[in-house]
């Protein structure tokens, strides 16, 4: 197209990524693409790829901490813009999780596996696939560990628009279990919202209590009831998270 003199949208050349945890192999499965299947190199390590990198040559798996950079070289040293991708790995990474609350949805996107992928939303656009959103419900999730697991902390991270109804939480309860049927309690959060007008924000909020072990942990986010100054008062306003970490 550039050849010919057209105007078009460059973007659609970028390298595209899926990445999806898988809970077999408890790790994240990571696919590359392109529009015009043209050679994809990429890094594992936060630096930006060459032909000297390592080109994509099919799906593959990530269970730690990573900084994925990838980039399409096409004929003529013509590149891509960089896509850019931190993987956020915690003791909960990659293991089965089950959703007692249905999302709204229109924001359901992949399901339950997107709070335990190790991916963040980067900004508080909240339509970009990376935040799952919930009504006015209780959050309620289980993680299976698959094994007895000692943990010290608990975090989640909310996305605040308060002009889209969407709020912070309110109550974080994190309980363990070792048979996935009698929870106990391990540490709680009240959240109070002090703002009189409308904000927006990512918000991160850390549970930190002395070691516990067991296999199964369910965590309990509630949400606010949007305050006077707001035009939906009294009733509860939406949720939306990103990611469950327990370490």
């Amino acid at each position: 197209y550039g050849k010919l003199g057209y105007n078009y949208a460059t973007h659609v050349f970028d390298v595209q990524a899926k990445m999806i945890p898988n809970f077999e192999t408890n790790s994240l499965d990571v696919e590359l693409s392109t529009i015009d299947n043209a050679p994809v190199y990429y890094t594992l390590d936060g630096t930006v790829p060459t032909v000297s990198s390592t080109k994509y040559d099919g799906k593959f798996s990530i269970r730690e901490n990573t900084e994925i950079k990838a980039m399409a070289i096409r004929e003529g040293g013509n590149t891509s813009k960089v896509l850019s991708e931190k993987i956020n790995a915690s003791k909960a990474s990659y293991k089965p999780v089950t959703l007692l609350t249905t999302p709204d949805p229109n924001y359901r996107y992949t399901g339950e596996g997107m709070l335990v992928d190790g991916l963040f939303g980067n900004s508080t656009n909240y339509k970009t696939g990376k935040w799952m959103g919930f009504k006015g419900e209780n959050i309620v999730a289980i993680i299976d560990m698959l094994e007895p697991t000692e943990i010290s902390t608990a975090q989640i991270r909310n996305c605040v628009v308060t002009g889209d109804w969407i709020f912070d939480a309110s109550e974080i309860v994190l309980e363990s279990s070792d048979n996935d049927s009698v929870f106990t309690v391990v540490n709680s959060q009240k959240l109070l919202d002090a703002n009189t007008t409308h904000w927006s924000d990512i918000t991160t909020h850390t549970l930190s209590f002395d070691p516990v072990t067991a296999r199964y942990f369910r965590l309990t986010v509630k949400p606010t009831v949007m305050p006077a100054w707001h035009p939906g008062k009294g009733s509860k306003g939406y949720v939306f998270i990103d990611e469950i970490s327990l370490n």
